[in-house]
């Protein structure tokens, strides 16, 4: 087939769930991963035959993330495996990592205030006197692979209820030459006893978008994407953040950073919940797209 009739092909079958713009951008990705053109060869040959995969195409039109066909992502400049048993990691949790890297040595200057901005911080990638990280919830790995590889002397845990999600991060820890300790842990039922404790950092994305919201998703998400790692009770949606916060306090070290990534609209409840724990120095900020989405505290 030529690779201008695979690129109407996906139009043609991808119309119903993706605008053309997302459909080219798919497109794009994909004939680079599996053939190796880019974009610009494309334009330059698009009679260029190539032998097509049916089952790729088939996929994506059933709402497969073009991650999950290709089997792989990039996060934080670092190509990570993925698969159905794994979140496709987002840009805005590249932004929590990239905040944590910069404030690294500089949380314990500022308190919470409105004028603050993390933007006129001195990147301090890999110079930071934190150490000890602990990510919670960590599917392919993505954060704590990404601190490891930019941080000097850092050692870090990983823990997820999923072990396959646990047989990715692992995975993707070899393949980008850092070690990480990986621990099976269920954050809402395990004790802490396997939990490293005076740690400088713990992190976490965990599961946040409450259930009535499920039908505001796009099917790729909905019905690709393991739910238990994206959708909380409508009854409780602090769940996870009840049980983080309860570690953080017991194996944070004093002065220990917490980070967590949150719904739009769980900032304040989220200050409100980390203030009655006995957190400090409660600090919110926005993703690019100006959603409150992060928010960074001490343990006393």
């Amino acid at each position: 087939m030529k690779i201008s009739s695979l690129r109407a092909s996906f139009h043609s079958q991808l119309a119903t769930l993706y605008q053309k713009q997302e459909i080219d951008a798919i497109f794009y990705i994909y004939i680079y991963e599996k053939y190796k053109i880019f974009k610009h060869q494309y334009f330059l040959n698009p009679e260029k035959c190539i032998v097509i995969e049916e089952k790729d195409i088939e996929e994506l039109s059933k709402g497969c993330p073009i991650q999950y066909v290709i089997g792989k992502t990039t996060f934080y400049d670092l190509e990570l495996n993925v698969n159905p048993s794994v979140l496709i990691p987002r840009p805005e949790t590249e932004e929590l990592v990239e905040h944590i890297l910069k404030s690294t040595s500089y949380l314990t200057t500022f308190a919470m205030s409105p004028s603050f901005n993390f933007e006129e911080m001195p990147a301090k990638s890999g110079q930071g006197s934190f150490t000890k990280i602990l990510d919670l919830g960590t599917g392919s790995g993505a954060i704590a692979i990404a601190l490891v590889k930019n941080l000097n002397n850092a050692t870090a845990w990983a823990t997820d209820i999923s072990k396959k999600a646990l047989e990715t991060a692992r995975q993707n820890a070899v393949n980008n030459n850092v070690e990480i300790n990986f621990l099976h842990h269920d954050l809402l039922k395990d004790d802490f006893k396997n939990l490293p404790d005076k740690l400088d950092i713990i992190v976490s994305n965990p599961p946040y978008i409450p259930q009535s919201e499920r039908v505001l998703l796009h099917t790729n998400i909905v019905d690709y994407e393991p739910n238990e790692a994206l959708f909380v009770p409508d009854t409780n949606p602090f769940i996870y953040y009840d049980a983080i916060a309860a570690i953080a306090q017991k194996n944070l070290r004093k002065g220990g950073s917490l980070y967590l990534e949150i719904h739009e609209e769980f900032h304040t409840a989220l200050t409100a919940l980390l203030l009655e724990q006995d957190f400090k120095d409660i600090i919110l900020w926005n993703d690019i797209n100006g959603k409150p989405r992060f928010v960074g505290c001490k343990k006393l």
